[in-house]
């Protein structure tokens, strides 16, 4: 009798099981300290945002003011919500990249290459100056899609080892199966 699909290896990084479903994606390293230590507030203000403003909605302000907070608060509720979905997922069969205002996904059997790029940190998409390396996927066609792999992420990498594990391991299932 087999493991059952609920369990995780203890070494599942290391390398590739046969996954009993292989749709499912696994995330490519984890949720980081900075990462959660801004999300979980943000999530809880806006828990506690959506409540005030459903009381301060059925208390009879007029239509625009509720409409006004209504838009404010679904604005931020997506933002804060799709931040918890950020990141880079793999599987045998491909991968997807989840960014903030798009999702990038392909089939490892189409030729995608995974290399370690030398780009800047960019925060909120501006370009800070600060020198980083960041691992990429290319295409035979297309453009480069850049992953949420790279060295100084809020998602925990700082150091030169972490980086070079995820990449190794973006690479190995990388090859079609």
């Amino acid at each position: 009798m087999g493991e059952p699909s609920f369990r995780k290896p203890i070494f599942g990084a290391v390398w590739r099981y046969p996954e009993p479903d292989m749709r499912r994606l696994q995330r490519v390293g984890r949720r980081g300290l900075f990462r959660l230590a801004v999300l979980v507030p943000l999530t809880l203000g806006v828990m506690s945002l959506l409540a005030i403003s459903v009381v301060y909605a059925t208390s009879g302000i007029p239509l625009i003011e509720a409409a006004f907070i209504g838009t404010m608060t679904a604005s931020i509720s997506v933002l804060v919500f799709r931040g918890w979905m950020l990141g880079t997922f793999v599987n045998g069969n491909g991968f997807k990249i989840v960014t903030l205002l798009a999702t990038h996904s392909g089939l490892w059997r189409n030729g995608y290459s995974v290399e370690l790029r030398h780009t800047t940190w960019a925060i909120l998409g501006i370009p800070t100056g600060v020198r980083s390396r960041r691992v990429a996927l290319s295409p035979t066609r297309g453009p480069d899609l850049m992953t949420h792999i790279y060295f100084g992420s809020i998602d925990g990498v700082f150091t030169a080892e972490r980086l070079d594990v995820l990449f190794q391991l973006l690479r190995r299932w990388s090859v079609p199966e």
